[in-house]
């Protein structure tokens, strides 16, 4: 009988201090490192970024984003997003995230290569057996003070002959 109590109380202490350990680990103890920046959004753009570059502007900060106006398909194509208005802040990076609607493309991110205020890669797209020929360009900037985000959509032509 005795050694069924002690049992049963070793057993209630191992699932006490389980519990615990899992309190410990998903509960923010307030020992992390805080980060004080945000996400600031640039409002939507309707322009298409193989036409012209598309700029928006927020908080007196400018971002221009272009393509080339033969991207196509499954062939490299040159991305460049130009800052300005970002001087008092300290650019830490840019990076570009291609996203299809409604559709799961995989992850297509590129990390930009800094020029001044100008940042430039290279990517490409892939073909989407639907047909749909429809991007979402996300563009990431994160600074010293804050993080910013923009996203421009647009449609890659079927035919760039």
């Amino acid at each position: 009988m005795l050694k069924k109590i002690i049992s049963v109380l070793l057993s209630i202490w191992v699932t006490a201090v389980l519990w615990y350990v899992a309190y410990l680990q998903f509960t923010d103890t307030g020992t992390a490192e805080q980060t004080t920046t945000e996400t600031i959004l640039f409002p939507d753009s309707d322009c298409d970024p193989e036409i012209k570059p598309c700029t928006l502007i927020q908080a007196g900060r400018q971002l221009s984003f272009s393509l080339p106006e033969k991207a196509a398909y499954l062939q490299k194509f040159p991305v460049e997003v130009s800052l300005k208005g970002f001087d008092s802040d300290r650019v830490e990076s840019v990076r570009v995230r291609f996203e299809m609607p409604e559709m799961d493309m995989g992850v297509n991110q590129l990390q930009l290569v800094a020029n001044n205020m100008s940042w430039a890669g290279e990517t490409m797209l892939p073909v989407c057996v639907s047909g749909s020929n429809d991007w979402r360009a996300i563009i990431d900037v994160d600074t010293d003070k804050a993080d910013y985000r923009a996203v421009f959509d647009f449609a890659v032509k079927k035919d760039k002959n």
